[in-house]
């Protein structure tokens, strides 16, 4: 075999197997290019970044309601007054100097060894009361001796009895009187324009005659009065709230309730208050909610519809349901029903063309 034969041969058999690698480096270049192009066109989105999708029904909840409204309240106090008695007799006794506090149902002070008793009464004591005697003012000592706790009776209100007359024994033996009667004996008596009254300029001092002008009354909390109504509340079940103290209220907004007053008073924040005349003039933050919370639905706004005074509807899927509006907290209304609903439609999920409102009086 000639040289030229040989060269020939080896050529062919390189070029063969170099044709078939390149074909395949060919084919994967190919299959790598589609699968690229299957990558990139197919692109991932995590479902946090996928497009919100609007609710269309939402469940409903249930929370006591206190329907609270934030209020300015203003105080009514009125002036010092004198505090006079109509006995005589040297001071054996006094519980304090100068100054101090007297709760009715006490006694601060004793002349010729005799505890004089001071007693609160919604009519001053003008006259001395035995059993027989009739009149407002025995009524008014009746409804002073319940109020501290004294079995008194109520078949007749206006007429000093032997229950009466019990109660007020009870009374005087705890304060201290050696042969109580129990009649209501005007010597021995202090009258109480309060059930608690602040003294200044105390008088009565051992060892000296018993005048009948013993001080003066420091001026007192006669009413914390609502500034200014909310819009839509109606005073009837609701009370005031100031200073962590609740009382009812009439329908002008204006509290007098005694025991409401006198914890009023007891305060700090009232204490604080009253002694700078600006800040007293200005009225104290207050709340003005319901006296008994009421346990209510909570309903997102956005379901419901209808609104007409305080009764509306809501869907509850392909149910339409009437509901009474009772007040609003954050997004929420708050609403009664005659029946539990468990959870209601929105948007495009409330489909009713018409709703049973109850026509509400106005």
């Amino acid at each position: 075999m000639n040289k030229s034969a040989l060269m020939s041969k080896g050529k062919r058999r390189f070029s063969a197997p170099a044709a078939v690698l390149a074909v395949i480096l060919v084919a994967a270049l190919v299959v790598g290019g589609c699968a690229v192009g299957l990558l990139l066109s197919y692109r991932y989105t995590p479902d946090s970044l996928s497009a919100a999708q609007p609710d269309t029904r939402a469940a409903v909840g249930s929370e006591q309601f206190t329907d609270s409204h934030p209020v300015k309240v203003s105080f009514d106090i009125v002036p010092d007054s004198p505090l006079t008695w109509k006995g005589s007799g040297t001071v054996t006794s006094s519980a304090f100097k100068d100054f101090g506090a007297i709760d009715s149902g006490s006694t601060v002070f004793s002349v010729d060894d005799v505890p004089v008793l001071a007693l609160f009464s919604s009519l001053p004591f003008y006259r001395d009361l035995r059993v027989g005697d009739k009149g407002n003012d025995v009524a008014a000592l009746r409804a002073e001796l319940s109020r501290l706790g004294y079995a008194v009776g109520s078949y007749a209100p206006t007429v000093f009895d032997a229950s009466l007359r019990a109660a007020l024994l009870q009374l005087q033996r705890k304060i201290g009187i050696a042969d109580p009667q129990g009649n209501l004996d005007i010597r021995y008596l202090v009258w109480l324009p309060a059930q608690q009254v602040q003294v200044v300029g105390w008088k009565p001092s051992p060892g000296v005659e018993a005048s009948a002008d013993l001080g003066s009354v420091k001026g007192a909390l006669s009413a914390v009065r609502i500034q200014k109504m909310p819009g839509g509340v109606a005073s009837d079940g609701h009370v005031v709230q100031v200073y962590g103290k609740q009382g009812p209220i009439d329908s002008e907004g204006v509290s007098r309730d005694t025991a409401f007053l006198a914890a009023v008073a007891s305060t700090p924040g009232y204490a604080a208050i009253s002694a700078n005349k600006d800040a007293l003039n200005a009225g104290a933050d207050a709340e003005l909610l319901l006296q008994k919370p009421v346990q209510a639905m909570k309903i997102p706004v956005g379901a419901v519809f209808a609104l007409q005074g305080n009764s509306a509807c809501v869907q509850s899927g392909n149910e339409v349901r009437s509901i009474t509006v009772m007040g609003s907290n954050g997004g929420f209304v708050m609403a009664a029903s005659d029946k539990p609903i468990s959870s209601v439609n929105l948007g495009t999920a409330i489909t009713a063309k018409s709703c049973p409102v109850r026509q509400v009086k106005q």
